[in-house]
């Protein structure tokens, strides 16, 4: 009688998943919950340097994410592309990378295309966004942490 005192397999509440190969083709579904997500933010109140639009900054949603990092880099740089009085200015800023997402410029006529580099983390992306806007000399412009907009409608060049 003991035996039959453990749940027998017909009662069980949860399915025998030891007989489901544990590939890639079922990982990433069981893994989805958690996917290693980034919300980068950005300061429309910054100093925009010499190369880029606040105008068109300010037409930038007030973050890019939460997504893939990789996702939230290639956002983040290709707004930085699309606010630049010449797009050139920022694009030749930029290494070409390899396996990671596309982003593109318009100037001499031409559309450019570039891959960024393969991004894993969180850290990654903030260090990478940091340099090019040190080259931008706009520091400041994105965190990861949200950023109190409430004044913005009120800064203006002046």
């Amino acid at each position: 009688m003991t035996p039959l005192a453990i749940s027998p397999p017909s009662s069980t509440p949860e399915p025998d998943m030891s007989s489901i190969p544990q590939d890639a083709a079922t990982i990433p579904h069981s893994a989805t919950p958690q996917v290693l997500t980034v919300c980068i933010y950005i300061n429309k109140q910054a100093n925009m340097g010499p190369n880029l639009d606040r105008k068109k900054l300010q037409q930038l949603p007030d973050h890019f994410g939460p997504d893939r990092p990789s996702v939230v880099l290639q956002q983040a740089v290709q707004g930085c592309i699309d606010s630049a009085f010449q797009q050139k200015a920022v694009f030749t800023l930029l290494t070409q990378g390899y396996g990671g997402e596309k982003i593109s410029a318009t100037f001499d006529g031409k559309q450019h295309l570039l891959s960024l580099p393969v991004v894993n983390s969180v850290g990654y992306v903030l260090r990478f966004l940091k340099k090019l806007c040190r080259s931008l000399h706009c520091e400041n412009l994105f965190s990861d942490q949200p950023i109190t907009q409430h004044n913005a409608s009120y800064q203006s060049e002046e």
